[in-house]
């Protein structure tokens, strides 16, 4: 039983990995870091992770620690991380419309990306991706669902229990993650005369993501009781990056790599 938990848990972190806001800043660093560090960029997707689960291991084990304590909290905990999801995937929604209506499609834009540290946000180094992975787990909305999902499948099981937990939900966002870094170093590797139209699939994509979420999570908070469980919705979003990455992938295969100008790393 409690395995099967931690298999959804995993399937959990696949979606918080397709977190629109993961996305652009994934998206930022590997566009940034690419020509200094062409090889070590398309791994942008996996260090921002990596920082990531630094918090949520740490929240994890507090919550596993205080146990009985963080459960008679734990609904206040999920109602306010979801509405605060809710407003940030609309917000970032409605920045990348508006970037697509203007035409100003070369990157996905991100809401909490634009509160970081100059440094961070315009740095040239694929390592920058752990720090702002960490930086984003410090957030209420990543450390009250974690919370949430620790309490709900291993308030019994002490601290080890509580890190199996916070250990299947990285592992599930490392996953995501690294395809996202992937998928951009590989539109960034390319030049051609449709790369426009490829890049703006990229962004309606992330678009649509944040949309279908922040519905799905207010029509929750209305009542709604959706017929299926969170796994399914978690199996389609990762889909659907999967798809875009095919699409990508195959609309990319007969163009000419573009050269990476300094290190190789």
């Amino acid at each position: 039983m409690f395995l099967a938990s931690a298999f959804t848990v995993f399937a959990l972190g696949l979606r918080h990995g397709a977190d629109p806001d993961h996305l652009a800043a994934i998206d930022n660093v590997t566009r940034n870091s690419y020509a200094r560090m062409p090889l070590l960029s398309r791994f942008a997707g996996t260090l921002f992770a990596l920082g990531h689960s630094v918090m949520i291991l740490a929240i994890a084990a507090l919550v596993g620690l205080a146990g009985v304590h963080f459960a008679a909290h734990s609904q206040a905990v999920e109602t306010i991380g979801t509405w605060l999801s809710i407003a940030i995937l609309l917000l970032l929604a409605g920045v990348n419309i508006r970037q697509l209506m203007t035409s100003s499609s070369g990157s996905i834009a991100g809401v909490r990306s634009r509160m970081l540290p100059k440094a961070l946000r315009e740095g040239t180094s694929a390592l920058l991706a752990i720090p702002i992975g960490l930086l984003f787990g410090v957030g209420f909305e990543t450390s009250s669902q974690i919370a949430t999902y620790t309490i709900a499948f291993s308030v019994q099981e002490g601290v080890v229990g509580a890190l199996i937990v916070g250990g299947a939900f990285c592992l599930g966002m490392i996953s995501t993650d690294t395809l996202d870094s992937l998928l951009v170093h590989r539109l960034v590797s390319y030049h051609s005369d449709h790369m426009p139209r490829v890049v703006r699939v990229w962004i309606w994509s992330v678009t649509i993501i944040a949309i279908f979420v922040a519905a799905y999570e207010f029509a929750q908070v209305l009542g709604w009781k959706p017929p299926f469980d969170d796994i399914v919705v978690s199996g389609g979003i990762v889909g659907l990056l999967v798809a875009v990455f095919i699409y990508v992938y195959m609309a990319t295969r007969r163009t000419t790599p573009r050269p990476a100008a300094g290190r190789s790393l």
